[in-house]
Parts: C-alpha cells; sequence; structure tokens
C-alpha cells in the first residue's frame, strides 16, 4: 500500500500520485514543487523539510526579480551572462533559452564577489573535443582555444558560475587575431562590471 498509494509532498502537502515520485532526502515532492527547485542546486542539498521549503520562498523572491529583469547586455555566445545595469540584475542561460521550462535564478550585482578568468590554448599536434564531441588534431602551426570564467557568488544554494562564451573552440594560428580579441573583450568586459563588488583578498589583475 505504502509503495503504490498516494503520498503527500513534503513542501506543499498536496497528493502525489503513482506516477510522479520525486524522492529527497526530506521526503516526496510533487511535479509542480520540483520544478521550481533551482537547476543549478542539487537535490541532496534538502536534507530537511525547512531547508526545502526556505529555497522555494528564495525562488518566489527570484521569479519576482524576473519580472522586473531589463535587458541591457548579453555576454558569451553558446552560455551567457544576461545584464539588466539598470536595477543591477544577472542571470545566466544558454543560448536559445526562452525561460519557459525552468525559471532561471536572477542575483545582484553585489552578490558577485569574484572573478577568474580561464583560457585553455591546446597546441598544434594535440586534440581537443569540438561542441560535437568529435576529438580533432590542432593542425600544425594552430592552437585551439576556449575561453571562459568563473564568478564567487554569495549565495546559500550555490557559490560558483562557470561559463564558457565562445560556442565553438577557436583554431587560430594568430592570438591577436580580430576573433581572439573579441573573446578577450568580453572576458574583460565581465571582469570589469563586477569589479566594485569583489571581496577577495587576492589582486584580480
Amino acid at each position: 500500500m505504502s509503495l503504490f498509494g498516494k503520498k503527500k509532498c513534503c513542501a506543499c502537502g498536496e497528493n502525489i500520485g503513482a506516477f510522479y515520485r520525486k524522492k529527497l532526502p526530506c521526503g516526496f515532492i510533487c511535479e509542480k514543487c520540483s520544478h521550481q527547485i533551482s537547476p543549478l542546486v542539487k537535490y541532496t542539498k534538502f536534507t530537511d523539510v525547512d531547508r526545502l521549503k526556505e529555497h522555494l520562498e528564495y525562488r518566489k523572491e527570484s521569479s519576482e526579480l524576473l519580472e522586473k529583469f531589463q535587458i541591457t547586455r548579453i555576454i558569451g555566445e553558446k552560455e551567457r551572462i544576461v545584464i539588466d545595469d539598470k536595477n543591477q540584475l544577472v542571470l545566466f542561460a544558454t543560448e536559445g533559452d526562452k525561460w519557459t521550462k525552468r525559471q532561471p535564478d536572477v542575483i545582484h550585482f553585489d552578490q558577485i564577489t569574484g572573478f577568474d578568468e580561464y583560457i585553455e590554448v591546446i597546441d598544434s599536434g594535440d586534440y581537443y573535443e569540438s561542441s560535437e564531441g568529435i576529438e580533432n588534431e590542432v593542425p600544425k602551426g594552430y592552437v585551439s582555444c576556449n575561453f571562459s570564467f568563473i564568478l564567487t557568488i554569495d549565495s546559500p544554494w550555490f557559490s560558483v558560475m562557470p561559463i564558457q562564451i565562445n560556442r565553438d573552440e577557436l583554431i587560430t594560428d594568430d592570438i591577436n587575431s580580430a576573433e581572439y580579441r573579441k573573446y578577450k573583450e568580453m572576458l574583460n568586459e565581465v571582469k570589469e562590471t563586477f569589479r566594485p563588488y569583489y571581496r577577495s583578498a587576492r589582486k584580480i589583475s
């Protein structure tokens, strides 16, 4: 009876049918509530019901911020950081994301407390994995480059946000090319946007 009978959602108390049984450490959760959980948060965080309810309240507040979000800048290609300079808000999205299935997390500028830049360079003769998951050899005289950054975030739900800004690997024989400089400028734009809020003791050059 307990296996196939109805159970109650530990978040809202509604009955859950036998065909939707998502189990969290703190109990079962209904489909509606599970869709409200941030895509950036692992279910293992919810070890008790109070913690889950606290998260759902945070998501409600994030939804209210999304309603007033005004896009002023989008930085990146496949993975993107979307900026509202007027309200000093940020969200993270992927190419073509309409935010219809999963509500994104909206955070304030002053929650971004650190920035790290990463430029991966693979030399000629070595192999890189394309965006389609295919291994390719870097041609002689060229390098393969990917441009990424990691933001440190002051939030009880997630602490870092990694973003790769280029859609496909940049294969180039000139690191001073216009394409290379374009991605470097994107990285610099992100770094400078949130510089006033960095709290790291180390110097972010």
